[in-house]
Protein backbone atom coordinates (compact mmCIF):
# COMPACT_ATOMS: atom_id res chain seq x y z
CA UNK A 1 0.00 0.00 0.00
CA UNK A 2 1.27 3.59 -1.02
CA UNK A 3 0.50 5.90 1.55
CA UNK A 4 0.85 9.70 1.87
CA UNK A 5 0.55 10.83 5.42
CA UNK A 6 -0.06 15.01 6.31
CA UNK A 7 0.62 15.23 10.20
CA UNK A 8 -0.35 18.87 11.45
CA UNK A 9 0.14 20.29 14.81
CA UNK A 10 -0.26 23.90 15.92
CA UNK A 11 0.75 25.19 19.94
CA UNK A 12 -1.08 27.55 20.37
CA UNK A 13 -0.37 30.01 23.57
CA UNK A 14 -2.69 32.58 24.90
CA UNK A 15 -0.29 35.00 25.90
CA UNK A 16 3.54 35.50 24.21
CA UNK A 17 6.05 33.05 24.78
CA UNK A 18 9.54 34.15 25.68
CA UNK A 19 11.25 30.73 24.28
CA UNK A 20 10.04 26.86 23.29
CA UNK A 21 12.44 23.71 22.68
CA UNK A 22 10.35 20.92 20.71
CA UNK A 23 11.29 17.26 20.39
CA UNK A 24 9.34 15.88 17.30
CA UNK A 25 8.67 11.58 16.57
CA UNK A 26 7.04 11.80 13.41
CA UNK A 27 9.70 10.55 10.78
CA UNK A 28 8.21 7.07 9.89
CA UNK A 29 10.66 3.98 10.27
CA UNK A 30 12.30 2.17 7.92
CA UNK A 31 11.64 -1.41 8.04
CA UNK A 32 11.29 -4.74 6.45
CA UNK A 33 7.46 -3.91 5.30
CA UNK A 34 7.81 -0.70 5.62
CA UNK A 35 9.56 1.33 3.09
CA UNK A 36 9.92 5.42 3.88
CA UNK A 37 10.34 6.94 0.25
CA UNK A 38 10.04 10.81 1.11
CA UNK A 39 9.93 12.63 4.27
CA UNK A 40 9.27 16.89 4.67
CA UNK A 41 9.41 19.01 7.62
CA UNK A 42 7.78 22.25 7.91
CA UNK A 43 7.97 24.59 10.95
CA UNK A 44 6.38 28.17 11.54
CA UNK A 45 8.49 29.97 13.01
CA UNK A 46 11.17 28.74 10.85
CA UNK A 47 14.16 27.10 13.24
CA UNK A 48 17.32 25.42 12.60
CA UNK A 49 16.54 21.72 13.01
CA UNK A 50 18.85 18.54 14.58
CA UNK A 51 17.94 15.08 14.77
CA UNK A 52 19.31 12.19 16.12
CA UNK A 53 18.44 8.54 16.85
CA UNK A 54 17.29 7.82 20.23
CA UNK A 55 18.33 4.67 21.80
CA UNK A 56 15.61 2.28 19.30
CA UNK A 57 16.56 3.70 16.55
CA UNK A 58 13.80 6.58 16.42
CA UNK A 59 14.58 9.35 14.70
CA UNK A 60 13.94 12.34 16.44
CA UNK A 61 13.76 16.11 15.58
CA UNK A 62 14.62 18.81 17.77
CA UNK A 63 14.48 22.28 17.26
CA UNK A 64 14.25 25.67 19.62
CA UNK A 65 12.14 28.69 19.11
CA UNK A 66 13.90 31.57 20.92
CA UNK A 67 11.62 34.85 20.06
CA UNK A 68 8.77 35.26 21.41
CA UNK A 69 5.57 33.82 20.01
CA UNK A 70 2.18 33.20 20.29
CA UNK A 71 1.85 30.13 17.94
CA UNK A 72 4.08 26.89 16.66
CA UNK A 73 2.82 25.73 13.77
CA UNK A 74 4.21 21.91 12.35
CA UNK A 75 3.55 19.89 9.22
CA UNK A 76 5.61 16.63 8.32
CA UNK A 77 4.45 15.07 5.17
CA UNK A 78 5.87 11.29 4.02
CA UNK A 79 5.25 9.12 1.30
CA UNK A 80 5.30 5.44 3.25
CA UNK A 81 5.15 2.27 0.97
CA UNK A 82 4.19 -0.80 3.30
CA UNK A 83 3.01 -4.46 2.84
CA UNK A 84 0.79 -6.91 4.25
CA UNK A 85 2.70 -9.57 6.57
CA UNK A 86 2.07 -12.86 4.73
CA UNK A 87 1.95 -15.00 7.74
CA UNK A 88 -0.66 -16.73 10.24
CA UNK A 89 0.02 -15.91 13.83
CA UNK A 90 -1.52 -19.06 15.32
CA UNK A 91 0.18 -20.89 12.61
CA UNK A 92 4.14 -20.09 14.08
CA UNK A 93 5.89 -22.71 15.63
CA UNK A 94 7.10 -20.38 18.80
CA UNK A 95 5.39 -21.67 20.97
CA UNK A 96 4.65 -21.17 25.13
CA UNK A 97 7.28 -20.61 27.41
CA UNK A 98 9.64 -18.92 25.22
CA UNK A 99 13.05 -19.89 25.28
CA UNK A 100 15.39 -16.61 25.22
CA UNK A 101 18.74 -17.71 26.00
CA UNK A 102 19.21 -14.66 27.66
CA UNK A 103 19.37 -11.79 24.96
CA UNK A 104 19.92 -8.78 26.34
CA UNK A 105 18.28 -6.86 23.64
CA UNK A 106 14.90 -8.11 24.83
CA UNK A 107 15.72 -7.21 28.83
CA UNK A 108 13.79 -4.06 28.42
CA UNK A 109 10.67 -5.49 27.00
CA UNK A 110 10.07 -7.96 29.89
CA UNK A 111 10.64 -5.50 32.92
CA UNK A 112 7.50 -3.53 34.62
CA UNK A 113 7.81 0.02 34.88
CA UNK A 114 6.04 3.47 34.31
CA UNK A 115 2.30 2.53 33.54
CA UNK A 116 3.09 -1.22 32.69
CA UNK A 117 2.19 -2.35 36.39
CA UNK A 118 1.71 -5.91 37.61
CA UNK A 119 -1.21 -6.26 39.98
CA UNK A 120 -3.66 -8.95 40.80
CA UNK A 121 -5.98 -7.85 38.63
CA UNK A 122 -3.76 -7.99 35.75
CA UNK A 123 -2.57 -11.95 36.67
CA UNK A 124 -6.51 -12.38 36.89
CA UNK A 125 -6.93 -11.26 33.39
CA UNK A 126 -4.22 -13.28 32.11
CA UNK A 127 -4.77 -16.54 33.56
CA UNK A 128 -7.99 -15.68 31.61
CA UNK A 129 -5.48 -16.62 28.36
CA UNK A 130 -5.19 -20.44 29.33
CA UNK A 131 -1.42 -20.23 28.53
CA UNK A 132 -0.31 -23.95 28.76
CA UNK A 133 2.84 -25.40 27.76
CA UNK A 134 3.24 -25.69 24.09
CA UNK A 135 0.43 -23.20 23.87
CA UNK A 136 1.56 -20.96 20.10
CA UNK A 137 2.78 -17.43 21.23
CA UNK A 138 1.15 -16.32 18.31
CA UNK A 139 -2.32 -17.75 18.98
CA UNK A 140 -1.34 -16.20 22.85
CA UNK A 141 -1.36 -12.51 20.51
CA UNK A 142 -4.40 -13.63 19.09
CA UNK A 143 -6.44 -14.22 22.51
CA UNK A 144 -4.78 -11.18 24.08
CA UNK A 145 -6.20 -8.75 21.35
CA UNK A 146 -9.96 -10.40 21.19
CA UNK A 147 -10.22 -10.56 25.30
CA UNK A 148 -8.96 -6.57 25.82
CA UNK A 149 -11.40 -6.14 22.92
CA UNK A 150 -14.43 -7.75 24.58
CA UNK A 151 -13.91 -6.89 27.70
CA UNK A 152 -13.07 -3.34 27.41
CA UNK A 153 -14.80 0.17 26.26
CA UNK A 154 -13.52 2.45 23.72
CA UNK A 155 -14.00 5.82 25.60
CA UNK A 156 -12.13 9.32 25.58
CA UNK A 157 -11.99 11.06 28.70
CA UNK A 158 -11.76 8.36 31.38
CA UNK A 159 -8.29 8.10 31.43
CA UNK A 160 -4.63 10.28 31.08
CA UNK A 161 -1.38 9.42 29.25
CA UNK A 162 0.01 8.83 32.48
CA UNK A 163 -2.63 6.72 33.77
CA UNK A 164 -1.01 2.86 34.80
CA UNK A 165 -2.95 -0.51 33.83
CA UNK A 166 -4.31 -0.69 37.18
CA UNK A 167 -6.32 2.10 36.09
CA UNK A 168 -7.53 0.84 32.95
CA UNK A 169 -8.52 -2.45 34.90
CA UNK A 170 -10.74 -0.86 37.54
CA UNK A 171 -12.66 1.46 34.74
CA UNK A 172 -12.45 -0.88 31.72
CA UNK A 173 -12.30 1.87 29.48
CA UNK A 174 -9.66 3.50 28.01
CA UNK A 175 -8.40 4.46 24.54
CA UNK A 176 -5.45 2.98 22.27
CA UNK A 177 -2.67 3.94 24.42
CA UNK A 178 -4.66 2.15 27.40
CA UNK A 179 -5.17 -0.91 25.47
CA UNK A 180 -1.55 -0.95 24.00
CA UNK A 181 -0.19 -0.67 28.36
CA UNK A 182 -2.70 -3.71 29.13
CA UNK A 183 -1.62 -5.93 26.18
CA UNK A 184 2.10 -5.22 26.91
CA UNK A 185 1.26 -6.26 30.10
CA UNK A 186 0.20 -9.55 29.81
CA UNK A 187 2.51 -10.13 27.15
CA UNK A 188 5.12 -9.33 29.72
CA UNK A 189 3.27 -10.94 32.62
CA UNK A 190 3.96 -14.28 30.43
CA UNK A 191 7.15 -13.75 30.14
CA UNK A 192 6.82 -12.62 26.67
CA UNK A 193 8.99 -9.42 25.05
CA UNK A 194 6.11 -6.79 24.10
CA UNK A 195 6.89 -3.34 23.05
CA UNK A 196 4.90 -0.42 22.70
CA UNK A 197 4.66 1.20 18.76
CA UNK A 198 3.21 4.57 18.30
CA UNK A 199 1.89 5.32 14.02
CA UNK A 200 -0.86 5.74 12.16
CA UNK A 201 -3.60 3.99 11.30
CA UNK A 202 -4.94 4.42 7.43
CA UNK A 203 -8.98 4.48 7.14
CA UNK A 204 -10.77 5.80 3.63
CA UNK A 205 -13.79 6.47 6.14
CA UNK A 206 -15.86 3.73 4.52
CA UNK A 207 -14.93 0.81 7.48
CA UNK A 208 -15.80 3.38 10.49
CA UNK A 209 -17.44 1.40 12.05
CA UNK A 210 -14.60 -1.31 11.72
CA UNK A 211 -11.97 0.78 13.31
CA UNK A 212 -11.58 2.56 16.31
CA UNK A 213 -9.83 5.67 17.81
CA UNK A 214 -8.39 5.71 13.70
CA UNK A 215 -8.64 9.82 13.27
CA UNK A 216 -5.82 10.91 14.77
CA UNK A 217 -2.04 8.90 15.53
CA UNK A 218 -2.94 5.05 16.59
CA UNK A 219 -1.22 2.90 18.78
CA UNK A 220 -0.61 -0.86 19.07
CA UNK A 221 1.56 -3.79 20.21
CA UNK A 222 4.13 -5.58 19.12
CA UNK A 223 5.29 -8.78 20.64
CA UNK A 224 8.37 -10.76 20.12
CA UNK A 225 9.00 -14.26 18.46
CA UNK A 226 12.83 -15.88 17.95
CA UNK A 227 11.21 -17.55 14.85
CA UNK A 228 10.06 -14.16 12.89
CA UNK A 229 10.67 -11.39 15.06
CA UNK A 230 8.35 -8.41 16.52
CA UNK A 231 4.43 -8.73 15.20
CA UNK A 232 1.86 -6.42 15.69
CA UNK A 233 -1.39 -6.92 17.38
CA UNK A 234 -3.94 -4.18 17.78
CA UNK A 235 -5.64 -4.64 20.86
CA UNK A 236 -8.04 -1.73 20.02
CA UNK A 237 -9.43 -3.21 17.26
CA UNK A 238 -8.99 -6.74 17.77
CA UNK A 239 -6.38 -7.08 15.13
CA UNK A 240 -2.91 -8.39 13.34
CA UNK A 241 -1.02 -5.40 11.76
CA UNK A 242 -1.17 -5.16 8.66
CA UNK A 243 -0.61 -2.91 5.74
CA UNK A 244 -2.85 -0.36 6.70
CA UNK A 245 -0.97 0.40 9.93
CA UNK A 246 2.40 2.78 9.71
CA UNK A 247 5.07 2.48 12.13
CA UNK A 248 6.22 5.51 13.50
CA UNK A 249 8.37 5.22 16.89
CA UNK A 250 8.79 2.19 18.80
CA UNK A 251 9.52 1.87 22.82
CA UNK A 252 8.79 0.59 26.09
CA UNK A 253 5.94 1.92 26.92
CA UNK A 254 4.33 5.68 25.62
CA UNK A 255 7.01 7.74 27.54
CA UNK A 256 9.18 6.63 24.89
CA UNK A 257 7.13 7.19 21.92
CA UNK A 258 5.13 10.97 22.29
CA UNK A 259 5.31 12.80 18.78
CA UNK A 260 5.88 16.15 20.04
CA UNK A 261 7.11 16.95 23.86
CA UNK A 262 9.29 20.33 25.04
CA UNK A 263 10.04 22.82 27.26
CA UNK A 264 8.58 26.78 26.92
CA UNK A 265 8.86 29.72 28.72
CA UNK A 266 5.44 31.60 29.35
CA UNK A 267 2.57 31.55 32.03
CA UNK A 268 -0.24 31.00 29.69
CA UNK A 269 -2.40 28.05 28.40
CA UNK A 270 -1.57 26.14 25.75
CA UNK A 271 -3.52 24.65 23.06
CA UNK A 272 -2.81 21.63 21.13
CA UNK A 273 -4.15 21.07 17.79
CA UNK A 274 -3.91 18.08 15.93
CA UNK A 275 -4.99 17.11 12.49
CA UNK A 276 -3.70 13.87 10.50
CA UNK A 277 -5.21 12.84 6.93
CA UNK A 278 -3.65 9.87 5.44
CA UNK A 279 -4.80 9.06 1.50
CA UNK A 280 -3.93 5.99 -0.46
CA UNK A 281 -1.45 7.00 -3.94
CA UNK A 282 -1.92 4.87 -6.78
CA UNK A 283 1.68 5.78 -8.13
CA UNK A 284 4.68 7.08 -6.50
CA UNK A 285 5.53 11.13 -7.11
CA UNK A 286 8.49 11.41 -9.28
CA UNK A 287 9.12 14.67 -7.17
CA UNK A 288 10.16 12.93 -3.54
CA UNK A 289 12.76 13.38 -1.66
CA UNK A 290 14.25 10.96 1.40
CA UNK A 291 13.94 14.32 4.02
CA UNK A 292 13.69 17.62 3.39
CA UNK A 293 13.35 20.48 6.37
CA UNK A 294 11.25 23.78 4.87
CA UNK A 295 9.10 27.55 6.05
CA UNK A 296 5.90 27.34 6.12
CA UNK A 297 4.94 29.55 3.11
CA UNK A 298 2.42 31.64 5.89
CA UNK A 299 5.39 33.19 8.41
CA UNK A 300 4.00 33.43 12.21
CA UNK A 301 5.33 36.80 13.66
CA UNK A 302 7.86 36.89 16.49
CA UNK A 303 8.66 39.59 18.74
CA UNK A 304 11.90 39.93 21.13
CA UNK A 305 13.33 38.61 23.98
CA UNK A 306 11.01 37.42 27.33
CA UNK A 307 12.35 37.60 30.81
CA UNK A 308 12.51 34.00 32.54
CA UNK A 309 9.46 33.62 34.12
CA UNK A 310 8.98 29.46 34.29
CA UNK A 311 9.81 26.55 32.06
CA UNK A 312 7.01 23.71 31.97
CA UNK A 313 6.76 20.04 29.71
CA UNK A 314 4.25 20.19 26.69
CA UNK A 315 3.24 17.23 25.51
CA UNK A 316 0.95 16.02 22.23
CA UNK A 317 -0.24 12.66 23.04
CA UNK A 318 -3.52 10.91 20.86
CA UNK A 319 -5.96 13.92 20.87
CA UNK A 320 -7.72 15.91 18.77
CA UNK A 321 -7.59 18.92 20.75
CA UNK A 322 -6.59 19.81 24.17
CA UNK A 323 -5.46 22.65 27.23
CA UNK A 324 -3.11 22.01 29.50
CA UNK A 325 -3.05 25.07 32.44
CA UNK A 326 0.36 26.07 32.65
CA UNK A 327 0.67 27.53 36.94
CA UNK A 328 3.82 27.22 38.97
CA UNK A 329 7.17 28.09 38.86
CA UNK A 330 8.75 24.41 38.66
CA UNK A 331 9.47 22.48 36.07
CA UNK A 332 6.50 19.84 35.02
CA UNK A 333 6.63 16.98 33.01
CA UNK A 334 2.91 17.23 31.46
CA UNK A 335 1.62 14.41 29.15
CA UNK A 336 -1.47 14.59 27.25
CA UNK A 337 -3.89 11.90 25.94
CA UNK A 338 -4.90 12.10 22.33
CA UNK A 339 -8.34 11.08 21.98
CA UNK A 340 -8.81 9.12 18.46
Amino acid sequence: MLLKIKHETDLVYSEPIGESVVELRMFPRQENLQHRLSFELKLAPFSAVNSYFDWVGNTVHTFTVNRVHEKISIVATSVVETEWPNLTPEALPDTWPLHLNGDYKLWDYLQYGGPIVDSPALGELTRELEARPGTSVGELGQRMIRLINERFEYEKGVTTAASPVTDVLEHRKGVCQDFTHLMIAMARHLKIPARYVSGLLHSDGSDSGRFRGHTQTHAWCEIYLPSTGWLGFDPTNNSVVGENYVKVAIGRDYRDVPPNKGLYRGAGKETIDVRVKTEILSTIPSDLFPEKIAPLTTAIPTGGLLPMRKVETHHQEHSQQQQQEKAGLNQQQQQQQQQQ
